[in-house]
This record gives C-alpha cells, structure tokens and sequence, in this order.
C-alpha cells in the first residue's frame, strides 16, 4: 500500500477516462519500501559524486555567521539535500542518459535561495557510469548529519494535464485533483503550483541584501531550466519559510512563502 495521499490522488484520477490521462506525475512514498539497487534518498550520502565534483559555497562563513550556527566554516560544501534515481522516470528538461538528479543547498536551516539563478543551490545530473561509483563514502558536511535522512520510492501517477491549466479548475473534478496534488509533499512533473501569483518575488522571510546570482561552473550532465519539480518540508528539512514551497528547475531552486 503506497502513503495515504498517494492513494488520495490515485482516485481523483480515476475520474478520469485512460485517455485523458495523459501526464505522468512521480510522487515520494515513504511507506513502500525502495527496489534493490535503487537509491531515492533525503539527506545523506549522495550517490556518484566524487570529492572535486561536491558543490560548494564560498560564502558560507558569512552565511553560518548570520544564522549563528556553529558548525566549522572551513568546510564549504553545500548540503546534499536529496538524490532521485531517474531510472524509469520520464521528465521533460532531464538531460539524456542522467541516472541521477541532486540537490545542494548551502544550508538546509537557513539560507538565501529566494530567486532564480542563486548560489545558494546546484542541481546536478550525473549518468549511468558516474552513478556506478555508489555511495559516497567519504565523510559529508557535519550539519548535515544532524538532518533526517531516509529512503523513498517514487510512485508514477497518471493525471491529465489539464490539471494545470487555470481555466479547467471550473471542472470540480480538475479542481479536487489539483488540490490532492497540492497537498503532496513533494512532486515531480508537471507545472509549477506557485504558493503566490506574483511570480519569484522575494520572500518575506528576513531582512536579506540581494544575493549573488552568477553561475557557478557546471557540474555532471549539462541541463536546461525546465521546472522539474517542487517540495515541502514534510519532505524534506529545509527552512522555507511559513508554509513554503521549493521549486527545481534543471539548473537552480528557489522558494516561495507567505
């Protein structure tokens, strides 16, 4: 049996005739135990990466400093934040032969991914003979072993695609669909669901300065900035504000909250 909400969203799109279905969606389920040989996970050891290819972030004294955390500033790498296993997902923006999509973050507590193109997050795509190294077996940022770390498998749901499109929320069933997929999570596919109309505005979350936004030399598979997916804290620990939503493109993230 995959997570409750999983099942909630299986059976709105069962109001749906097959044909109309036409849009596959990929949800965490935390409650399925994940395939031998898989490797979805939150936090944690990522998958593939070898110590010269771990993204970091140069400013992190600073940042650490802001925040008054006390880890050790000298080790800059970001924080792997999660690692999907793409085999068998089907992604529009996912660049050909990528095994693995990661996400880094500065600091999961606390940050300054609030726009497009920040340094404070690196996706990165790495293929089959890079994922082949396996569990990075070095030590990872010590922050980041006091975060919770845990394993999933992804559940494929089918949905129509208008599901995203504003004026087909006058079908009450488009509207109850849209909402059960709201309520995940975290979800891959699809198009954004914003938590504010007013585009990637800057969150209200702190007295921030305008952060750096050059990009940072590329690491693994060269990708596009296609929105691939969106998550909350229940996925995982990350500061986003109140009630807010991290969004992924194939080259960055950034948050939206109230």
């Amino acid at each position: 049996m995959a997570s409750p909400y999983i099942e909630d969203i299986r059976a709105c799109a069962q109001e749906f005739r097959p044909n109309e279905r036409n849009l596959t969606l990929y949800f965490p389920d935390f409650e399925t135990p994940p395939e031998a040989g898989t490797f979805n996970r939150v936090f944690g050891p990522p998958v593939g990466l070898t110590d010269s290819q771990w993204p970091i972030y140069p400013r992190l004294s600073e940042l650490l400093s802001e925040s008054q955390e006390r880890w050790d500033p000298r080790d800059l790498r970001m924080e792997h934040v999660f690692t999907i296993d793409l085999a068998g997902v089907h992604l529009y923006g996912v660049p050909p032969g990528a095994r693995a999509m990661m996400l880094f973050l500065s600091n999961a507590s606390y940050h300054r991914a609030f726009h497009w193109d920040n340094t404070d997050t690196a996706v990165v795509f790495l293929g089959e003979d890079e994922v082949a190294r396996g569990v990075y077996r070095g030590p990872i940022p010590d922050r980041s072993l006091h975060r919770w770390s845990r394993r999933f498998s992804l559940a494929a749901v089918d949905v129509p695609g208008d599901l995203f499109d504003a004026e087909s929320q006058d079908d009450t069933r488009i509207a109850a669909l849209r909402d059960a997929v709201w309520q995940a999570p975290a979800r891959l596919g699809g198009r954004p669901i914003w938590v504010r109309d007013d585009a990637m505005a800057r969150t209200p979350s702190g007295s921030w300065r305008t952060p750096e936004s050059a990009r940072r030399a590329m690491i693994g598979l060269p990708s596009s900035g296609e929105f691939l997916m969106q998550f909350e804290r229940r996925f995982a620990e990350v500061n986003l504000g109140n009630q807010g939503v991290m969004y992924v493109s194939g080259q960055s993230a950034c948050y939206q909250s109230f």
